[in-house]
């Protein structure tokens, strides 16, 4: 798994990879986001299963960190309302210390 985190106009952009999957996610406050990426990511690190919302003006994402050892499986939805419900975006595994590294650079 990869991704890359870019600002623009104040809001969070991280596109995800995975192989052949990819996907863009944002935020519309960036700051709030890249705080909430990585509280998200240190407290699944230390109990094993967190969240985080990112909120834009049509709907949320929602980032799942689920660990399993050394390893987090992290699943990206998105919602528009409550008719459609959460949507995969993106799944794959990495390694936790690479993400706890990476969210760390970003925050």
């Amino acid at each position: 798994m990869d991704l890359a985190f870019t600002s623009d106009s104040g809001r969070l952009v991280c596109d995800l990879s995975d192989g052949i999957s990819h996907a863009t996610v944002s935020a519309a406050s960036g700051a709030e986001a890249a705080a909430d990426f990585l509280t998200a990511v240190k407290e699944a690190r230390d109990n094993e299963i967190a969240e985080c919302f990112w909120h834009e003006e049509e709907g949320d994402y929602r980032w799942v960190f689920r660990r399993h050892g050394e390893t987090f499986d992290v699943a990206v939805m998105w919602c528009s309302g409550v008719v459609t419900g959460w949507q995969h975006v993106f799944r794959a595994d990495c390694s936790v210390t690479w993400l706890v590294e990476t969210a760390g650079r970003r925050a």
